[in-house]
């Protein structure tokens, strides 16, 4: 049988096992419900161990591969902090490949594969204690960081850039003109989203819902970052209730005014992180309608030229990073 390669992506609900084969193409992929907010809550980590057992056995088994047919097994994401299977430090930015690749640290756990796993670190802002003088400008990544090595090689950036990763907890990763990740900045800005739609007195105005790629609106969404650029996110979301209470826009429209108010606090965060957007390629990761609403807010309060992905290399980005490093 002909070797293998395996790819572990782990984040804080999910893992996903990915199965390279000799050439490195992508064959097949699993997904399971393990990420490390499990190791949180049962105060060990059994499930990620078991999890991520049964993912590696079930993509190998599937395609008639063998442990002993895998040649290298890489691992990136929360796995590497406190609550995962390995704890690496981060490395402090800026950081090359170079750098990334010679953190890597390599393990064998025999209750979950008889071959060893290696391991990408993460990154933060810089090096030493935080304080209350300098936390402003500190930040930390773990997973991320593959991500926008990746992205840097799939777009053939030759300069300065910014990427925007959207989620849970959107990230601004800065890359120098060399591709070497010069930063990055956290928002919770997806939370905060939830929150306001299923939890708050906006809930019903936006039918308990977040906004359809088919149903966006770019005119309400640039409204709402106007009037949360203009008088903050509170008043701003209150006056989704107006619009629709007293204004008669539906469900949808406010869906797209909302979302738009939540993602010009990113481009508040984003312009306090690197001070002159202009100088640099803003791109924009992730799928509608959070791209395309991002895109837009970003061009609502004066950015310009803020780039989408293509979605197949948002696809890919993961992967290709994990390449670029440790092959």
């Amino acid at each position: 049988m002909s070797k293998c390669y395996l790819i572990i992506d782990c984040g804080t609900t999910n893992l996903r096992v990915k199965l390279l084969d000799e050439r490195l193409q992508m064959v097949d992929s699993v997904k399971a419900e393990g990420g490390v907010r499990h190791t949180s809550i049962d105060g060990h980590n059994g499930r990620l161990r078991r999890m991520l057992k049964e993912s590696i056995d079930a993509v190998l088994e599937k395609n008639g591969y063998a442990a002993a047919d895998v040649a290298k097994c890489v691992a990136s994401g929360m796995i590497t902090s406190g609550l995962g299977l390995l704890e690496i430090p981060h490395l402090p930015s800026p950081v090359s490949v170079e750098a990334l690749r010679a953190g890597m640290k390599e393990q064998v756990f025999e209750d979950i594969a008889s071959f060893p796993i290696a391991f990408i670190p993460g990154t933060r802002n810089f090096a030493g204690k935080v304080d209350m003088e300098n936390f402003g400008g500190m930040d930390m990544m773990r997973g991320e960081e593959v991500e926008a090595v990746g992205l840097y090689k799939l777009l053939g950036c030759k300069g300065p850039a910014l990427f925007v990763l959207p989620g849970t907890h959107n990230k601004f990763v800065s890359m120098g003109e060399n591709g070497e990740i010069l930063g990055c900045m956290t928002s919770i800005s997806g939370e905060l989203l939830d929150a306001i739609t299923h939890h708050t007195i906006i809930a019903d105005a936006v039918g308990h819902s977040f906004v359809k790629p088919e149903e966006y609106d770019a005119v309400m969404a640039k409204e709402g970052a106007w009037e949360c650029s203009n008088s903050g996110l509170g008043r701003a979301a209150f006056a989704g209730r107006i619009l629709s209470t007293l204004g008669g826009k539906e469900a949808a429209k406010i869906q797209s005014y909302l979302l738009g108010a939540v993602l010009s606090l990113d481009v508040q965060a984003m312009q306090s992180f690197v001070k002159d957007l202009d100088a640099v390629d803003v791109y924009v990761a992730g799928k509608d309608p959070i791209q395309g609403c991002m895109c837009d807010v970003l061009e609502a309060l004066g950015v310009e030229g803020a780039k989408p992905v293509d979605p197949a290399l948002s696809a890919r980005m993961g992967t290709e990073g994990v390449l670029a490093i440790a092959f």
